[in-house]
Formats: C-alpha cells, sequence, structure tokens
C-alpha cells in the first residue's frame, strides 16, 4: 500500500487546479513522471473551503480523459472513497457532473466504477435530481432510462425539435418518481431565504476560470 504524500494547501491546490482545467499531461508528470505525489495521496487533497476535490472539479467541467486518469491511479477501496466524497454542500463529483450536464462523465462514473447516483446531499437531492435542476434533460432521461423499470414510463420522441419526453405510466410510478415529487412539494415549501445543496454560484465555482 503506497503512502501518503504530505503536502501543503498550495501543493493541493496545484492538483485541484490542474483537474479542472483538464490538464492531463501536467497531472501525470506529477503523478507518473516525477512521482512527485503518491497516488493514494488523491484521497486526501480537498480545497480547505470548499472541500472540493480534484475529481469534483474534472466532474464539474467534463473532462473525462482526467477523470479516468484520476481513477486509474487508484486502488478499488480508494476508488470508491474518492466517489463518494463530498464537499461542503454534501454534493459528490457525480453530483456536480449531472448538474452540469456532462453525460459521458456520469456514463463512466456509474457504468464503469460504480459510482451512486442515489447519494443524497445536505437538501436530500440525489444525482437525478440534480440534473433535472440543472435542466440537463439528456442526463436526466439516461438516468431514468437506465433505473426505471421499462414498463413504468413512456418515452416520446420529437424528430422535428430534437428532443425526447419522458411521462410514467398511471399506476407505475417508480421509487425515484415518487422521490422527486416529494422533493419538489418540500421545495415549493420552502421561504425565499432557504438554500438548496450548492447555489447556482457555488456550482459553477468551478467554471468560467479567466473570470476569477
Amino acid at each position: 500500500m503506497s503512502e501518503i504524500t504530505k503536502l501543503t494547501q498550495e501543493e493541493m491546490d496545484v492538483v485541484i487546479y490542474d483537474s479542472r482545467v483538464g490538464d492531463l499531461e501536467t497531472l501525470q508528470e506529477i503523478f507518473d513522471l516525477e512521482k512527485l505525489i503518491t497516488p493514494k495521496t488523491l484521497t486526501i487533497i480537498k480545497d480547505d473551503i470548499t472541500l472540493s476535490t480534484p475529481l469534483h472539479m474534472a466532474a464539474a467541467n467534463g473532462h473525462l480523459p482526467v477523470v479516468k486518469y484520476l481513477i486509474s491511479l487508484l486502488e478499488k477501496d480508494d476508488v470508491k472513497q474518492l466517489l463518494e466524497a463530498k464537499n461542503e454542500n454534501g454534493n459528490t463529483a457525480l453530483h456536480w457532473a449531472s448538474y452540469n450536464g456532462h453525460l459521458e462523465v456520469v456514463e463512466y462514473l456509474v457504468e464503469e466504477v460504480n459510482a451512486d447516483p442515489f447519494i443524497k446531499n445536505n437538501s436530500g437531492h440525489d444525482c437525478i435530481y440534480e440534473a433535472e435542476s440543472g435542466g440537463q434533460t439528456e442526463v436526466e432521461n439516461w438516468y431514468l432510462k437506465k433505473f426505471t423499470p421499462e414498463d413504468a414510463f413512456d418515452v416520446q420522441e420529437n424528430e422535428a425539435e430534437g428532443t425526447t419526453k419522458i411521462t410514467y405510466q398511471p399506476g407505475k410510478e417508480s421509487k425515484l418518481a415518487d422521490d422527486q415529487a416529494r422533493d419538489a412539494v418540500f421545495k415549493s415549501k420552502l421561504d425565499n431565504t432557504s438554500t438548496e445543496g450548492d447555489s447556482l454560484e457555488q456550482k459553477t465555482q468551478a467554471l468560467n476560470i479567466d473570470e476569477q
């Protein structure tokens, strides 16, 4: 088992930044060529304020090659730990990939490395809810097709508009649909001072780096 390299927060921030901008070459230099950091160290690298990990940043920005590379560095148990790591608002890397609509990243994390889309953030929302909240219809539809019994919904393709609409069959709503309905009712009752997981500003903090 490899040891964890002791890093300053500034050194951690370098790895977080490279993951955020998708700089795979530099990350490979750090971990493979110069071996400045042991792979297991990834399990403890996070922003000291937001608690976001390099995987959060890569997933949030849709950098699939970086996501795959970071995962490839770790042993199975460490991969699970990184996938389940939450930021200050309880969101995993998969929450962010879902909210920002990065379908390829979502598919890889769920199908290839068994990321759990049903983990709830601090507001009680899973990744499917976040995809819907972010208006990411393609990701939401993918989740629903994958995790809902086939006879529980109807898929309607509109070729003219290039859209897909999913509706549930009466009396066959899945647990997911029920949970989303309860969440929607709960959300409508919140007052204007309440928050819902990461705010829009927080969820997009990993984006538009030139503006920060």
